[in-house]
C-alpha cells in the first residue's frame, strides 16, 4: 500500500485574505476622518495665526500714519499721500515684492474698513476652507 503526501504550500488563503483587508478597511474608516479632522485644524490654527499678524500689522500701521489703511496693500507698498507710512508692516521686508500673508487655503485675507467711529474699525477674517460652507474665521 503505497500512502500518497499531500504538499501543503505555505501563504494564505483568499478568505483570509479578504478577512484581513476587511479589517484594514474598517480601521482605516474609523481612523481616516479623524485624521482629517486634525489636519483641518491645524490649518485653521495657522489662518488665525495668519490673522493675528495682519491685525497687528493694522494697528501698527494706524500708529505711524495716524489712520487705518484703505487695503491690506497699504501694508506693504506706501500708498499716495500718505505721510508717516515706515513699512512694509507685513510680509518680508527683504523681498522686491512684499506680499499680504495668505490663509492657510492660499486664499486672500479679507478686510474691509468700517465707517469712521464705528465698533469695530475694521472687520479682518478668512473665508476659511473652500470646500465646506459658512467656514469664515475671524481674526481674533
Amino acid at each position: 500500500m503505497t500512502l500518497s503526501k499531500k504538499t501543503l504550500q505555505p501563504g494564505f488563503s483568499i478568505i483570509e485574505l479578504m478577512v484581513a483587508l476587511l479589517i484594514i478597511g474598517i480601521i482605516v474608516g474609523m481612523v481616516g476622518p479623524r485624521l482629517v479632522g486634525f489636519l483641518g485644524a491645524g490649518r485653521k490654527t495657522s489662518t488665525l495665526n495668519t490673522l493675528k499678524v495682519v491685525k497687528q500689522s493694522i494697528k501698527q500701521y494706524k500708529m505711524t500714519v495716524g489712520s487705518y489703511p484703505e487695503k491690506l496693500q497699504d501694508l506693504v507698498v506706501k500708498p499716495e499721500g500718505v505721510s508717516g507710512w515706515d513699512g512694509p508692516y507685513v510680509g518680508d521686508e527683504d523681498s522686491a515684492n512684499p506680499e499680504v500673508p495668505k490663509d492657510s487655503w492660499g486664499q486672500d485675507v479679507i478686510y474691509k474698513l468700517n465707517a469712521r467711529g464705528a465698533k469695530p474699525p475694521f472687520d479682518l477674517y478668512s473665508q476659511g476652507d473652500p470646500d465646506k460652507e459658512e467656514d469664515r474665521i475671524d481674526a481674533k
